[in-house]
């Protein structure tokens, strides 16, 4: 058996307890040839940031020098390694524990997380500081501050390395932020704001030699408009084609590694169909020749598949799973939720979207549908279709994905139809259709939404409309995949929910709607 690193980030850890490591080491000598030192790189959660940004520390880090050989041996850069391995100095920030219920709880959270970054810092190379200078510098009430008294101090000390400064998570509390304290979220991100002092700070240091390198992950690109025009000379590679399967996993790497977690040969298209389903299909660039898996769906399946031979009873990821509220945050901005049903019709109705992509968000303007679906692309809730000079055609990325949206979707509607959410109602009922045969149960379940819907009007109700309420519905359940506009040889059936491996309903179903006005009762 393999041991199989669901959950772990720490480089050192996946190499010396022998977990599965897919190499990526490769793209270090890349990221060394970009004409920039001072690189960001956006993914979506869950797509192994955190691990590449420990790599790169123990690459880079000077006191990681004697356990070279040991760490990086068997990978590519280990065999191909470059001169400045192993020759800066790391100043490492992690912003994804900030509370952000308050403006005070943003700043001071912040605050302490740099505090924390800066203090690792002075104990690893505490043999180039004075005690006193430690504590003077960790008095400082502001963050910017901080991190200036600590280069005033590497200057003053004439330190012999330069820092590379790894930021992961650069955008966590803001992505928070956005979404229901606006007007704080602006104040603390641009003008005089704390967060663009504190990178300004960093691009003073650049300047004058102190930093050599930074590399900042995240997830969108919504603070880096404010955060850039404090640190204008780094470069975004998150949709350069060079650095597309950067993170996550190609399909054959994924066929891989099922065999080794005992998937038989027989049975590996079957199972690599499925997965392909549920976790593959992002693309970061339309040039882009293969799809991405997502890395932490993968391993959540292999960890569970190797030692039970079985599918997991929920294919989708229960930490996935959390970030449904995160969708409802981003159709939340501005308020804007009600403005933004065409884009949450759209998607349900269609499974896609056309928009221009926003590679730069400015918050001097109203958040338009194109920021609302790019911002949902780099959140990875989205991926591109096709790209060309007339813009972007978005849609879904997976099955997993599709149901965290419909079930949003649901949530929204029996919002508006003013019913208490009982998700457990609605599953019963899917599961007796499947027993059965039988879908008035079910039926009656959506007709109590539509006879309350109160904004039918916005909806622009007709058949398209009432198929995507009907789909939503259908994907509360873990035991169908559905299919709308199913194509058959005959023609195309309007809803089809195909059973899914190993669930074995009685029954797979195909729904023929027709929607009747009124007046043609």
């Amino acid at each position: 058996m393999i041991k199989i690193p669901y959950g772990i980030s720490h480089f050192p850890t996946m190499i010396e307890e022998n977990y599965f490591y897919q190499d990526r080491t490769m793209y270090i000598r890349k990221l060394e040839e970009e004409a920039t030192p001072f690189v960001f790189f956006l993914r979506p959660r869950r797509f192994g940031k955190s691990l590449f940004i420990s790599t790169l520390h123990h690459y880079y880090g000077l006191e990681f020098k004697d356990r070279f050989d040991t760490l990086f041996g068997s990978l590519y850069i280990g065999k191909n390694p470059t001169p400045i391995a192993n020759s800066y100095l790391i100043l490492s920030f992690e912003f994804s524990r900030i509370m952000t219920n308050t403006a005070e709880n943003t700043f001071e959270g912040f605050l302490s997380n740099v505090k924390e970054g800066v203090g690792a810092f002075l104990k690893e190379y505490e043999h180039f500081f004075e005690p006193n200078q430690r504590t003077y510098i960790l008095s400082q009430q502001k963050p910017n501050e901080v991190i200036k008294q600590l280069f005033d101090a590497i200057n003053q000390n004439k330190v012999p390395y330069t820092v590379f400064v790894l930021i992961d998570e650069y955008d966590h509390f803001a992505n928070e932020l956005i979404s229901f304290n606006y007007d704080y979220f602006k104040e603390a991100v641009t003008e005089n704001g704390f967060v663009r002092k504190f990178y300004e700070t960093i691009k003073t240091a650049t300047g004058v030699g102190i930093v050599k390198k930074l590399f900042v992950t995240g997830v969108s690109p919504v603070t880096l408009d404010s955060m850039t025009s404090g640190f204008n000379i780094s470069s975004n590679i998150s949709l350069d084609v060079k650095f597309h399967q950067l993170l996550g996993f190609e399909e054959a790497e994924v066929e891989g590694l099922l065999y080794r977690i005992g998937v038989e040969k027989p049975d590996l298209s079957v199972v690599l169909a499925d997965l392909r389903v549920w976790y593959d299909g992002y693309l970061f660039n339309g040039d882009a020749k293969k799809h991405i898996y997502n890395p932490d769906m993968v391993l959540y399946f292999a960890q569970f598949y190797q030692y039970n031979k079985k599918y997991p009873t929920n294919l989708l990821d229960p930490n996935i799973a959390t970030d449904y509220g995160k969708i409802r945050h981003i159709f939340r901005i501005q308020n804007r939720e009600k403005d933004n049903i065409e884009v949450l019709r759209s998607l349900s109705e269609t499974g896609n979207i056309s928009a221009q992509l926003t590679d730069m968000f400015s918050f001097e303007k109203v958040f338009s549908q194109d920021d609302l679906v790019s911002l949902l692309f780099y959140m990875g809730f989205l991926t591109i279709e096709k790209a060309d000079f007339a813009g972007t055609v978005f849609r879904f990325p997976n099955f997993a994905i599709e149901r965290l949206y419909s079930e949003y979707f649901v949530s929204f509607l029996q919002s508006q139809a003013q019913l208490p959410i009982d998700n457990s109602k609605m599953n019963a009922s899917i599961r007796s259709m499947a027993r059965t045969g039988n879908p008035q149960p079910f039926f009656d379940q959506v007709s109590e939404i539509l006879k309350n819907l109160s904004n039918r009007d916005a909806f622009h109700f007709n058949e398209i409309s009432l198929k995507a309420i009907l789909v939503s519905c259908l994907h509360q359940q873990q035991f169908y995949y559905v299919h709308s506009e199913y194509e058959t040889s005959k023609g195309y059936v309007d809803v089809f929910l195909e059973a899914i491996r190993g669930y074995n309903p009685d029954y797979q179903i195909a729904i023929e709607l027709k929607y009747i006005k009124k007046n043609e009762s």
